[in-house]
């Protein structure tokens, strides 16, 4: 969804200035619209000169703390992997990129709506099933992604998702604690008008799994057993829709925002992208074997955690998408 606004209301007269060199204009010449969807904390938007645009994220430092250190260092990180996987895969990221304001302003092609781009789930059954099996084969593909250990410390593609997510202590806090969830049971239940059919179903099971120490146990021992596997596969590390543009006439899949990349247990990006699938209603049997269990397990604690604090109200996407996140993964490691 893209609206137009003022353009002050989407990015600094920075940004503004490095999208108009780049497009060749000045910058009251440019057209600026709304990027809608996705959880960046960054700045987004579409910025248009004449017949060209391109998306511009930028990194502004007065709205976050520790002067944005962090974001910049994830902005970086973004452009720096985008050009390495211009090299070793290109079919799977944006044709072009760049890096400018003093490493605030990241730049690359624009895959339009109005051109084919899809950047949500489908909602055709037969084009979800292409988009799919495309996103799961181009995850499948990036794992055997082999680099030197000089690259992987340079680029920051450590592993940290097994240790992360394997000893995350938030199904323990969950199990040690009543009032936790007790609190959790509410805000699944605030959650269940809002919801459609599936969703309502897998709020149900949460509910019933709170309060059941002994199944709540066994996911807590399994997530453990998560953080015992291996991290040799390269990984995009947030495979989601809103992170993924496709094309269905043309089957091309484009992956965005690469911040995150790591390296990673076997089956972890297809996990996660299959949680992200599930929660939107896709039906997602087909692949259920390309499912990491363990990951499933850790990734119900880790989300139920999250989903906690502050309290969930009506409205409160990120807090929302964690709930449902902890559910879907719940629900599908029930049927692997």
């Amino acid at each position: 969804m893209e609206t137009l606004l003022n353009r002050n209301q989407l990015l600094t007269e920075r940004a503004l200035q490095c999208a108009a060199a780049e497009l060749g204009v000045d910058a009251s010449d440019l057209q600026i619209a709304s990027v809608s969807g996705g959880f960046s904390r960054n700045r987004r938007a579409l910025v248009s000169a004449g017949d060209k645009t391109i998306f511009v994220k930028e990194v502004d430092v007065d709205l976050l703390p520790d002067d944005g250190e962090r974001e910049l260092a994830w902005l970086k990180k973004d452009y720096e992997v985008t050009r390495l996987l211009q090299k070793l895969h290109p079919q799977y990221v944006a044709d072009w990129t760049t890096l400018a304001g003093d490493g605030h302003v990241l730049m690359t092609t624009n895959y339009a709506s109005a051109d084919g781009w899809l950047w949500r789930p489908p909602a055709e059954k037969s084009v979800a099933e292409r988009y799919i099996s495309a996103v799961v084969a181009a995850v499948c593909e990036l794992e055997k992604t082999d680099l030197p250990h000089e690259v992987i410390e340079g680029l920051q593609l450590q592993p940290f998702a097994a240790t992360k997510l394997g000893f995350d202590d938030g199904i323990d806090q969950v199990i040690a604690e009543a009032d936790i969830r007790r609190q959790l049971i509410d805000n699944y239940q605030t959650l269940l008008s809002e919801q459609s059919e599936f969703n309502q179903r897998r709020c149900q099971k949460m509910m019933e799994l709170l309060s059941n120490s002994d199944e709540l146990a066994d996911i807590s021992a399994r997530a453990k057993q998560f953080a015992k596997q291996p991290e040799d596969c390269f990984n995009h590390s947030d495979v989601r829709s809103d992170n993924l543009a496709f094309h269905p006439q043309t089957g091309e899949l484009k992956l965005v925002d690469c911040n995150w990349a790591s390296y990673a247990p076997r089956g972890s990006g297809a996990t996660e992208f299959l949680i992200d699938m599930a929660r939107h209603g896709q039906d997602v049997t087909p692949w259920l074997d390309e499912l990491n269990a363990e990951m499933l397990a850790a990734f119900v604690g880790f989300y139920l955690i999250r989903s906690l604090k502050p309290p969930l109200q009506p409205g409160d996407n990120l807090r929302q998408m964690r709930a449902l996140s902890a559910a879907t993964a719940y629900d599908l490691l029930e049927r692997t």
